[in-house]
């Protein structure tokens, strides 16, 4: 398992940059101009990067799907990604301090920003025909949980919107690497700063 894991590991990290180069090279040139007619030598180096591209997708998920299930895969990658070194005790105390902080701060940032994803907030001009008591605005606050993504509607008032809030404005894939980096980002703050206190 663990020379699976090790060559896995190896072929994803050297195989990247040819993965970088397959996708810029199909982002720029348009990919018929890759025929046998127009340029064989071309082609075949498409069709090999094509190749790699793909395979190295596949290895990606199960490297992926590994680091889920195997205790082995995660030690061995996720500690040097998170750069841990116990070497002794004192090592050891830092790395614990260090991960229940950065547990309590990711915590705290993904309370807040399910906070943010439920809250809503609508500022409306109203017409002058629908002033209640002469004021024109009106202003709407509430909590909205759904367990997906509601469809788009389009706005069917006359109303003119001042501005609407309606959840994060981030995707969900920037949200998921804010989180990534936010808890890797306190373990170390929290690490180097236990590491002076010593």
């Amino acid at each position: 398992m663990k020379t699976m894991l090790k060559c896995l590991q190896t072929y994803l990290l050297y195989s990247f940059p040819f993965v970088l180069i397959c996708m810029a090279w199909g982002t720029i040139a348009e990919i018929g101009s890759f025929g046998p007619k127009e340029n064989r030598l071309l082609s075949v180096l498409w069709e090999i990067l094509s190749w790699n591209l793909m395979a190295w997708f596949a290895g990606l998920i199960a490297f992926l799907i590994l680091l889920i299930f195997s205790h082995g895969a995660r030690e061995s990658t996720l500690t040097r990604v998170a750069n841990l070194k116990e070497r002794d005790e004192r090592e050891e105390y830092v790395t614990g301090r260090a991960a229940r902080a950065a547990f309590i701060s990711t915590l705290s940032l993904i309370v807040f920003l399910l906070f943010i994803s439920i809250f809503q907030l609508q500022i409306t001009r109203l017409p002058a025909e629908q002033a209640h008591n002469g004021k024109t605005g009106t202003i709407q606050i509430g909590l909205k949980l759904n367990l997906w993504d509601p469809p788009v509607e389009s706005p069917s008032s006359d109303n003119r919107q001042l501005f609407a809030s309606t959840g994060l404005p981030l995707s969900k894939s920037s949200l998921l690497f804010l989180v990534l980096a936010w808890q890797l980002a306190s373990f170390h703050w929290v690490a180097r700063r236990e590491l002076v206190s010593l």
